[in-house]
């Protein structure tokens, strides 16, 4: 009976971790299907869209590592509470049409709720799920990822059709309450109480600024050219901030990041078999729609359900991988 009350607790906690996850993966590609619609209902051309994008993923990745700091001091739970509320507040923003600079504004207070959830969501799994559970917990929020990443294509494919584009973004408001209250209800209380944070700022400012100039270099490059002088004075000036935030990092007593993880050769194959699967999949999911759209000619709602079939593929066999990672070898497979 006990170990029974033990799995249902896990499968809510888990559900509650979910759920935001689901959120926050069909903003996501609900937003990438509205692209063209957006570049023309505000009458901005289409690199200038494509940054409601790039603004998003710009501060996630800057900000990454300073809240999964935080939330190894302050407790996971409490900044991933956090998080759904900013990001909740961002939707709501995000949705009022007062032009692309507020547009962008609302997507950096999402990209910081996000941020906020994301760096701690593996850490609640992998800390409350037991070692012969992990696998299928991990998968667990994988298929949550997945299920995202199926209805937001069709889902805004509906709501472009039918209604304006602010719908893709309120249409998060419901789910974000559903998912404030799930988790006040079903994620413990932080037992970190009255903790002062120690935070490495020159690492979080450096390593931010790396991020942001970088990918700032990187847009600038798709109209001027890679060769240009602005965008190889940034993309230089960013590895530069890269080579402070390192040595920085190596040398302070309480690092942002400890680099020393990186001497584990698994962990680092694994770290960059993430980062390819994750790059292949958002150069899917930010071309495929202009491509389906302007160059094929379809409409909103075909493209979606074209673009159903990755994540169609990533629901399915998530379960399975879970299933055979708690009966196998994670790593090697035997």
């Amino acid at each position: 009976m006990q170990e029974s009350q033990i799995g249902l607790k896990l499968w809510l906690s888990m559900t509650a971790v979910g759920l935001f996850t689901f959120m926050s993966t069909l903003d996501g590609s609900i937003v990438n299907i509205a692209l063209p619609v957006m570049s023309k209902e505000m009458n901005i051309p289409m690199n200038q869209a494509t940054w409601t994008v790039s603004i998003y993923l710009i501060v996630i990745s800057g900000l990454l590592a300073l809240f999964g700091n935080l939330g190894d001091q302050l407790g996971k739970i409490k900044i991933f509470r956090i998080g759904t509320v900013v990001f909740t507040l961002g939707s709501v923003l995000a949705g009022i049409d007062l032009g692309l600079p507020f547009l962008l504004f609302a997507r950096f207070v999402q990209a910081v709720g996000a941020s906020m959830t994301m760096s701690n969501s593996f850490g609640i799994t992998t800390t409350l799920a037991p070692q012969n559970l992990r696998g299928r917990a991990m998968s667990f929020i994988a298929a949550w990822v997945s299920l995202g990443s199926i209805l937001g294509p069709a889902l805004g494919g509906m709501l472009l059709q039918n209604l304006s584009w602010s719908y893709i973004f309120w249409i998060n408001v419901p789910i974000g309450i559903i998912s404030i209250v799930a988790g006040a209800f079903w994620l413990q209380k932080s037992s970190k109480q009255g903790v002062k944070p120690e935070i490495d700022w020159w690492g979080a400012i450096s390593l931010f600024l790396f991020v942001a100039i970088l990918f700032l270099g990187f847009n600038i490059a798709q109209v001027q050219g890679f060769l240009a002088p602005v965008p190889v004075v940034t993309i230089i000036i960013a590895i530069i901030f890269f080579v402070l935030f390192v040595r920085h990092e190596l040398h302070a007593e309480k690092p942002l990041l400890d680099l020393t993880i990186f001497k584990s050769k698994l962990f680092t194959i694994s770290l960059i078999t993430a980062f390819l699967v994750f790059v292949t999949n958002f150069f899917i999911n930010v071309l495929m729609p202009f491509y389906l759209e302007n160059l094929r000619g379809l409409s909103t709602g075909t493209s979606g359900m074209y673009m159903l079939l990755w994540p169609v593929a990533m629901l399915v066999f998530s379960a399975v991988s879970g299933t055979l990672a708690d009966k196998m070898d994670r790593e090697y497979g035997r």
